[in-house]
Formats: structure tokens, sequence, C-alpha cells
């Protein structure tokens, strides 16, 4: 009979679980694995609201500052609007669809029924007066319809041929009063002050009425359109202030 002997003292060995054989934690009883609720989203701040802007003067009145700032006297200006009654312009014969040249049509007669007496040493109807009509877009309605009916395969009328023109309004305003002297059309204000200022220290004209549209270049926009009559300084005015240039780069409401 085969006996088998009891093991013996020898060294025991132990045994351990490896690390990377041990089973993961179940992801649904890890601690680390817990669902906590997410913190609530800060609130938005406000909008930043800015400063009201001043309120811009009438642009007679900035158009005269420039004049005068150019050395020359303004004896009489008006606006478009003046009041809140300037919605439409009265509509003139041979003008159609734009506003551009009833503005300055409209804003020409309410400076020269303001006209004071005449130049001294000279009759009503003998002053020379020149018109300066000043814009930096030009007939802006007028050129959009002309634009929105030719791509649509339509013929513009042959009246926006001619009042394409900036200067057929010009045109239609020495015509209505009179006026004897040079019709010019300049792209902004500081070049309009210089030519009325040639023309008069040149003998060309004793006065010049500088009539100045900006059409609204947005729906929300408004219409507005300034007029100024300038002479030459007097004794009493003392030394022209010739200043620098007034660049002003419109395309803009004034």
């Amino acid at each position: 009979m085969t006996r088998t002997a009891p093991a013996g003292p020898g060294p025991r060995t132990a045994t351990s679980t490896s690390p990377s054989t041990a089973a993961p934690a179940s992801p649904s009883t890890s601690p680390s694995a817990a669902t906590s609720p997410s913190p609530a989203a800060a609130p938005s701040p406000p909008p930043a609201t800015s400063p009201p802007l001043p309120a811009s003067p009438p642009p007679s009145v900035s158009l005269t500052g420039q004049a005068e700032a150019a050395g020359l006297r303004a004896v009489c200006a008006a606006a478009w609007p003046e009041s809140d009654a300037d919605r439409v312009p009265p509509p003139i014969a041979g003008f159609v669809v734009s506003s551009f040249s009833p503005l300055a049509a409209e804003t020409a007669r309410r400076c020269l029924e303001r006209r004071p007496v005449p130049l001294p040493g000279a009759a009503a109807d003998s002053a020379v007066t020149a018109v300066v009509v000043v814009s930096a877009l030009g007939d802006l309605a007028g050129a959009v319809h002309v634009a929105e009916v030719t791509d649509s395969g339509g013929r513009p009328g042959p009246l926006l041929f001619f009042q394409a023109v900036p200067n057929a309004v010009a045109g239609h305003v020495a015509a209505r009063w009179g006026l004897t002297g040079p019709v010019v059309c300049v792209g902004d204000t500081g070049a309009g002050l210089e030519v009325a200022a040639l023309l008069i220290e040149d003998g060309d004209a004793d006065e010049a009425l500088l009539v100045r549209v900006d059409q609204a270049a947005t729906a929300a926009g408004r219409d507005r359109a300034a007029a100024v009559l300038l002479r030459a300084p007097t004794p009493a005015d003392g030394p022209p202030r010739r200043g620098p240039r007034p660049h002003d780069h419109e395309g803009g409401q004034p």
C-alpha cells in the first residue's frame, strides 16, 4: 500500500491577484462615474446701451457755418426738412420718379424768397447769381430705378436720361428765377464753397446760390437738402476768414 507523505514544512506560496488582470469596476457603481448635476448657466449680462447721440444742427446751419469758415458771407439760408410737415417736396414738371430735383428746387425757392435787399449799388435784377449744386451721390433714387428697370428687361423713360445729370435741376432753378450766372455741379461741400468763392472773386458772379442735396440711402433714412446764398464779405465783416478747406467727405445725411 502506498502512503502519501504530508507536505513538508517548506515555504508557502501566497497567491495574489495582479492589478492588470483585476476586473474593472462597474461604471454604475464607480464613485468617479457617478452623474453629478451640471451647474446652472449664468444669466447673460444685459446688452450695453450707448449714450444718446447729440442732436445734429439743421443742414442750413451747418452749411452756413462752413461758408463763413471759408471766408464767404451767408445772407440767407433754407433747408429740407424745416418742420414735421416737410414729407414730400412739391413735384416739378419734367422730373419724374426721384425726389432729387424737387428737393433742390424747393430748397432753392425757400432760400431765394428770403433774399435780403440787393447788393449795394445794384438793382435787384442786375445781380449775377451763380448756381452751385452739391451732391455726393447725385440722383440716387433715379439711378436705382433705372438699374431695376434695365435688369428686368424694361426700357427707362426718356425723361430719366435728361434728369440723370444733376446739372439739369440747376438749369431749372436758374431759368425759374432768372439767374444769369454760371451753373456748376460738384461732389462735396468743400469743393462747392471753393467754386463759389472763385466765381465771386473772379467777377463771374456777384453771388452764388449753393444747394446741397442728400437723398436717403436706406429705407429708414430721410431726404435732406440745404441752400445758402453766398456773397463776398463786406468791410464791416473784417478780413476774410480763410481757414482750411472743409473736406467733409459726404454720403451721408447732413
